[in-house]
């Protein structure tokens, strides 16, 4: 069997993230760390791709436009790093481009750089788009140029590439589940936002599937901090005291928001409530207590958004309406340790 990240990360307890961009020599990750993982490779016969010698001859350099209306916080300094990673990877250039106003700007924007530019393709992340506004990219752009998104729609008519968040609601469901805990709460993104669906429907589903276990509460947030604490105030005021044992929310900003809050009013977490969150930014890991999370591997993200656009170029099998999952896993820390 063909040697892989994960069994490297099986043997040196860093999670894939991290072992990939060691291979890539990533300058964010530590000499030490990136040695241990580069012998550890060799030790089981991993081949990187990032380690192959580059041919001879001279090849042209793609270059894709990564657009969004970027904004500051660990999540898209994540995306970034995991784009810049892969762009080494798959040894192509990317270029940032900010849209300012997403639902407003993005259509003309996009007719715009295409128009001033020649990029070989583009990558985009709008989540507050809906089936419309990418019927409308489309029409724009000439037809069969590569274009994918890594944010999710009903029904896409676009190549999309984003996170499995069904599977992820449903590992942390499961996961609260093998630790013994059969009262359980959730803080849900957006309604509107599909990811945000994804991983509630995937959380409830195991919980409906399961006997024993109930989902005793649950609260709406808007993804960010500040709703992680109103959730938390709703939980406290809750009928019949604690509202639940265990409580996942769908990303790591409104499960800390929750967590500071949880403290402030004299609960221990975990020994009091669990707490799980969703992304597995580098903040979970160094707050005090760091926070269990699901893990979404940002570098694979962009190396599977590259290569759908490659095929696209090569006419390999692409089409507008594909749906590739990147697979989650789960990072467990202090925030759920029984």
């Amino acid at each position: 069997m063909k040697p892989t990240l994960r069994q490297i990360a099986e043997k040196t307890g860093y999670s894939i993230s991290t072992i990939s961009r060691s291979l890539a020599n990533s300058p964010s990750i530590s000499r030490k760390t990136r040695e241990e993982v580069h012998k550890v490779a060799t030790e089981i016969g991993y081949r990187s791709t990032a380690r192959k010698k580059r041919s001879r001859k001279k090849k042209k350099v793609l270059h894709f436009a990564l657009l969004s209306d970027y904004r500051i916080g660990e999540f898209y300094a994540s995306l970034f790093c995991g784009y810049r990673d892969a762009s080494y990877l798959e040894e192509v250039r990317i270029s940032l481009l900010s849209v300012r106003d997403q639902l407003s700007e993005c259509v003309r924007f996009v007719q715009q750089i295409h128009r001033e530019n020649s990029y070989d393709g583009f990558i985009l992340f709008f989540p507050a788009l809906d089936r419309t506004h990418y019927d409308q990219i489309l029409k724009v752009l000439p037809k069969g140029f590569p274009v994918v998104s890594n944010a999710l729609v009903d029904n896409p008519n676009i190549a999309t590439v984003t996170f499995d968040g069904y599977s992820g609601g449903r590992l942390a469901a499961e996961y609260f589940h093998k630790l013994g805990y059969k009262r359980l709460g959730m803080i849900e993104g957006p309604v509107q936002r599909p990811e945000s669906r994804f991983r509630s429907n995937g959380f409830t589903d195991y919980i409906q599937q399961h006997s024993g276990l109930e989902l005793s509460w649950r609260a709406s947030g808007d993804f960010e901090f500040a709703s992680g604490i109103e959730a938390f105030n709703a939980f406290r005021e809750a009928p019949g005291g604690r509202a639940a044992d265990a409580v996942f929310a769908a990303n790591d900003s409104m499960a800390s928001g929750f967590m500071e809050a949880a403290s402030a009013a004299g609960l221990r977490i975990p020994n009091d409530l669990a707490v799980l969150g969703y992304d597995n930014l580098p903040f979970a890991e160094h707050r005090k207590p760091s926070l269990s999370s699901i893990d979404t591997d940002f570098i694979e993200l962009g190396v599977s958004s590259i290569k759908t656009l490659k095929n696209k170029l090569s006419r390999q099998a692409y089409k507008h309406g594909t749906l590739s999952l990147i697979p989650v896993t789960l990072v467990q820390r202090e925030s759920t340790a029984r």
